[in-house]
């Protein structure tokens, strides 16, 4: 979605999973098809660290809210598809 902010008020969790796996697929350098939507990119290699940091400013960036490092927790960012809840439901209450 190319570092602009999305519409957030019209936004589906689709859109919100296809622009999360379009990051990390070229950010770190994987296939899509390689990424388990219900796995931990952490678990799986795909990301460390800061690769959480990298993925706390895309969302920043293009969904229109800050993410608080509290935010930064397993249930919030274990996963891509936790990752969309996440969003899905922040962004509705900023």
């Amino acid at each position: 979605m190319n570092n602009q902010i999305i519409n957030t008020e019209i936004i589906t969790k689709k859109q919100i999973k296809d622009s999360l796996l379009d990051f990390v697929s070229r950010q770190f350098l994987v296939d899509k098809e390689d990424i388990e939507l219900d796995k931990s990119l952490i678990d799986t290699g795909i990301i460390d660290s800061m690769g959480l940091i990298e993925i706390s400013t895309f969302i920043t960036q293009n969904f229109n809210f800050k993410v608080s490092v509290d935010q930064m927790t397993r249930q919030n960012f274990g996963s891509i598809l936790l990752l969309v809840d996440f969003i899905d439901k922040n962004k509705r209450f900023n």
